[in-house]
């Protein structure tokens, strides 16, 4: 099976198996707790079901299961041999090999100019709100994992989010000062026709 095979949740659930064996519950809760759910979708039902693919894909192995109470039975899986060359080769492929994502974002600011330029700048200022709510959530729960010890390598996603998130608050404070000042030319501004013109003259080749 080639290593593309493993969904994000697969290959998460399958990272934990490489500190020990776990029941489903446990890696739940451990993602939860590394705030994974921020980068992958984490959903009890689908966490049972990634974690029963691995096992039929032979990359986990069942090792044990066990009844606490009244508790329905919890079934203990461990990372195979197949499991763990697979999960090295994934995050291998993942670390070196940018990927195309087609982000929605981008999509939006490509086609902004179809917006009136005071439109985008109302947006934008709306989006950046929630940019910086987002920043300070992310930088409390860093700072919440710091408090407790916890390593770092189990939460650098969040140091990566937070620098993603400074970069791009810092892209669109620039474009919202550019538009509001005019300095970038707009669709809707009335010699934008005249400007166009100009700069297509400008660097048309000389004969």
């Amino acid at each position: 099976m080639a290593p593309a095979a493993l969904t994000p949740l697969g290959l998460s659930a399958l990272a934990l198996l490489t500190e020990g064996p776990l029941h489903p519950y446990e890696m739940y809760q451990l993602l939860i707790k590394r705030f994974k759910n921020e980068i992958v979708k984490v959903r009890p039902g689908s966490l049972y079901h990634a974690v029963d693919r691995l096992a039929r894909d032979g990359f986990a192995t069942v090792v044990g299961t066990d009844r606490g109470g009244n508790r329905p039975e919890r079934t203990t899986y461990e990372i195979t041999a197949k499991g763990r060359s697979v999960l090295e080769e994934r995050v291998s492929e993942l670390l070196a090999t940018p990927a195309t994502e087609y982000p929605e974002f981008e999509l939006a600011i490509s086609e902004a100019h179809n917006l009136p330029r005071a439109t985008v700048i109302q947006l934008l200022t709306v989006r950046l709100a929630a940019l910086r709510e987002q920043l300070s959530e992310v930088r409390g729960i860093i700072s919440q994992k710091q408090n407790e010890g916890a390593l770092e390598l189990f939460w650098l996603h969040g140091s990566h989010r937070e620098a993603l998130l400074n970069t791009e608050i810092t892209w669109i404070e620039q474009l919202v000062t550019d538009l509001s000042s005019h300095t970038m030319v707009w669709l809707d501004d009335p010699d934008f026709n005249r400007v166009e013109q100009a700069a297509a003259e400008a660097h048309a080749p000389q004969t």
